[in-house]
């Protein structure tokens, strides 16, 4: 080439180069130094209707549209599929629109993270605005993914009363989520566990609205980090579900019928604390009606009250198909485009799973039926999470590190902590702890002992231990034998939870109860551990396919142990041996039987990946358990509701089988140790209505182990001009204790923790006498008297 015009291409090139380098310094959105309002409204106003519109929609099913036979990211389909790019993209960790997807649910680490960046790069680099995309995965109570670590269920997370523990367990459940590439959360669930017959009660932290919004603080700062901007290690919440409340005969999706007053001192009170403390990133309307509306379309619900009065400001993201529901389910929408309608005058900024009812806004809008205003103000919303999280920077995971920093040794340590400290012994005649120096010969019994149970939205873990195994590893002179005792369920090739529901024959049953008596015959004590498995207590769904709907029940009504279980358990009081009895299910269960005739018994919802070493560790007297359960239990399903916080007039009268009472109490669990806690000192017996209080106590370890000790507090509003429960939890403290030593617990008892919405639904402080109350379960109290002076 001529040097002349090498020299003219040389300044050509150079010009170019300093006329896209000024054109960018002037695409503020692409300025990380801009602030994160200039960033979305520079990049707002570039867009078009149909790239607004793309982000706020979702791919899970329709991750078949951008993914290659073997599951990979695929350029070629994502060329049609993401012309206008994607706001989100469901749980890269499965293989849902893959053929893989029918053996195998869950990506590798590896495949993860190479999925999630060839997606990134993809939308980065080849569409016109180069929007990255949020991924949003489970993580109710640890990353729901391959080798992920997973933690006990959060009832049994409840069940430890330690919000320090919560918030650790979090932490690594957020860090191992965002090390693969996703960026929202969908937990934590702070809906109130107060209709056991529903399934989807193992979702939950427990009954008590102050308990919970505890422990959802504790989720959210784990999550989520204490502070916003999002750091580069923690990931997006999704409060969830609001407002689920409890459904009409503990049917899934069925109404809730709250009156606004319950509303507001139960269901809501979650929510409003944990968005007071926390500033969440997101919120999840629920699936079913709530005060007469379904969720997805209530103005009331989303914007009077959820904006308006609780001050939330970031965007709502539907449940999976929450809005076509209102279709299909609720029958308030002709069609697709009514529901998008109404979901988006309620509120929903983006359309979980796949966006179908809103694919059609464009149309809606060009037709006048919505204005692009709406379209504009959510997905800013959905915008500012995507700058907040640098993604603009950081689109891509670091594979290494993902694989290095998942389910550490420090992870499966924490997991092992959260197990021990969430079992709960609610009775104990004295035959635990066992010796583990004893040659004891012990009898495993019961079809929960072997195999790991994890819960419903858990992930896989090969390293798990069950019962069975942890028991072998934790004594050398025990002799142990096992058998199943019965089949709660037939064998599965697959995902228990998505299992068709189908009965054990009776004759099988019958002869694994005969073999379990001949094992218990040979052994000094039995080891019985039954309950639920992740078929019969489950999210109740119906899928559709080609060959017609696959009906997945999984919410029942009755709370007796399932199945051929009862029998078992009459089998083995039968044989006269001691039985230790542990329950891993997902709803409270009313095992009045079994609680009478048990020599011990502990309750353990389920425990994760090291449930089988907790339970050894709490069995052989290695740990002291010091769980407390966060949810009353009932005696039988008449009882319900049988949540401890009723309102006066709730028992004024008892059935013909006599008066409502629970099995074990709200805040219930034994010791291997004793305690005393004096009564409550109040640093002013008198005080003004804006006025706070001191409140101690002194708890002593009185027995000759160490112990935990849960110390709750509750309150009583003697006369109030609007019934007001009987209890209510206002603080709780889990410690510590050597033998003989004593420690003074105190509490801050504030106008707001005496405040009630009154007969005139103004939320005050009502002048009075309460009475004050510290213990160690709902139903074991010293109680003193506060007057509250008017003005």
């Amino acid at each position: 080439m001529h040097s002349t015009l090498r020299r003219f291409f040389a300044v050509a090139v150079s010009l170019l180069l300093t006329t896209c380098a000024y054109a960018q310094s002037n695409v503020v959105y692409k300025d990380p130094t801009a602030s994160v309002a200039e960033r979305v409204q520079d990049l707002l106003a570039r867009m078009t209707l149909e790239e607004k519109v793309a982000q706020m929609r979702s791919l899970w099913f329709g991750k078949a549209n951008i993914l290659n036979a073997d599951g990979t990211f695929s350029a070629d389909k994502a060329r049609s599929a993401l012309t206008n790019g994607i706001g989100q993209v469901g749980r890269p960790s499965d293989f849902m629109g893959s053929p893989r997807f029918v053996k195998e649910r869950f990506r590798s680490v590896e495949e993860t993270v190479s999925f999630v960046n060839a997606t990134q790069k993809f939308l980065v680099e080849q569409t016109r605005l180069g929007i990255p995309a949020l991924f949003h995965d489970e993580t109710a109570h640890g990353y729901m993914a391959s080798d992920a670590t997973i933690f006990p269920i959060p009832t049994a997370l409840g069940s430890t009363w330690d919000t320090e523990l919560v918030e650790q367990v979090f932490a690594v459940t957020g860090r191992e989520a965002r090390l693969r590439g996703a960026t929202v959360a969908l937990s934590p669930v702070i809906d109130l566990l107060r209709e056991p017959r529903w399934g989807r009660t193992e979702e939950f932290f427990g009954e008590d609205p102050y308990l919970v919004a505890q422990m959802g603080i504790a989720a959210v700062r784990g999550q989520q980090g204490r502070s916003r901007p999002l750091g580069k290690d923690n990931i997006f919440v999704t409060l969830k579900h609001y407002i689920h409340g409890s459904p009409q005969g503990g049917l899934n999706i069925a109404p809730a019928d709250i009156s606004e007053r319950t509303l507001r001192e139960t269901y809501l009170v979650p929510f409003a604390e944990v968005i007071k403390a926390t500033d969440p990133a997101i919120i999840m309307p629920s699936y079913n009606e709530v005060g007469g509306i379904p969720a997805h379309a209530s103005i009331e619900l989303l914007q009077k009250t959820g904006r308006e009065r609780l001050g939330f400001k970031g965007p709502y993201f539907s449940d999976y198909n929450g809005i076509t529901n209102l279709v299909t389910q609720h029958k308030v929408a002709a069609n697709n485009d009514d529901a998008a309608l109404m979901a988006l005058a309620a509120g929903i900024d983006a359309e979980l799973p796949d966006g179908r009812a809103y694919a059609r806004l464009p149309e809606l809008v060009r037709s006048g039926r919505i204005s692009e205003t709406q379209i504009d103000a959510a997905v800013a919303r959905i915008l500012t999470l995507k700058f907040e999280a640098g993604l603009f920077e950081r689109p891509y995971s670091d594979t290494r590190r993902a694989a290095r920093e998942t389910n550490t040794a420090a992870g499966i340590q924490l997991a092992r902590k959260a197990a021990q400290k969430s079992l709960i012994l609610l009775k104990n005649d004295g035959v635990l702890p066992l010796d583990p120096k004893a040659r004891t010969r012990v009898a495993v019994i019961g079809p929960n002992a072997v195999e790991p149970l994890f819960g419903g939205y858990s992930g896989e873990n090969h390293k798990a231990v069950g019962v069975l195994a942890g028991l072998k590893a934790a004594g050398s002179n025990l002799s142990i034998e096992h058998a199943d005792g019965v089949w709660i369920t037939p064998a599965y090739d697959g995902d228990a939870s998505h299992a068709p529901l189908m009965q054990v024959p009776q004759a099988d049953n019958d002869a694994r109860i005969a073999e379990a008596v001949k094992v218990a015959a040979r052994s000094d004590v039995v080891v019985l551990v039954i309950g639920d498995n992740p078929t019969v207590t489950r999210e109740a769904l119906t899928i559709t396919r080609p060959a017609g709907p696959l009906v997945l029940p999984g919410d029942r009504n009755t709370l007796d142990l399932y199945g051929d279980q009862n029998k078992l358990v009459e089998a083995m009081i039968a044989t006269g041996k001691p039985v230790i009895a542990l329950l891993l299910n997902g709803r409270p269960l009313a095992t009045t039987r079994l609680a009478e005739k048990a020599n011990a018994l502990l309750e353990g919802w389920y425990l994760g990946q090291e449930g089988g070493n907790a339970f050894a560790d709490v069995l052989f007297g290695k740990v002291n358990p010091g769980g407390k359960l966060p949810v009353s239990i009932p005696r039988s399903t008449g009882d319900l509701p049988i949540f401890y916080n009723r309102h006066p007039s709730a028992d004024v009268h008892a059935y013909i089988e006599g008066k409502r009472e629970p099995l074990f109490v709200f805040g219930h669990g034994l010791s291997y140790t004793t305690f005393d806690t004096s009564a409550p000192r109040l640093s002013r017996t008198q005080i003004g209505i804006g006025d706070s209080v001191t409140v101690e106590t002194d708890v002593t370890n009185t027995g000759k182990v160490a112990g935990d000790e849960v110390v709750q507090l509750y309150v009583r509003d003697d006369v109030s001009s609007a019934p007001r429960p009987i209890l209510e939890l206002k603080g709780f403290q889990r410690v510590t204790l050597q033998p003989g030593e004593r420690r003074t617990v105190q509490f801050q008892l504030t106008p707001e923790a005496l405040a009630f919405w009154n007969i005139n639904m103004q939320w005050v402080v009502e002048p009075g006498t309460f009475t004050i109350s510290v213990g160690n379960s709902s139903a074991a109290l010293k109680s003193t008297r506060l007057t509250i002076a008017g003005t």
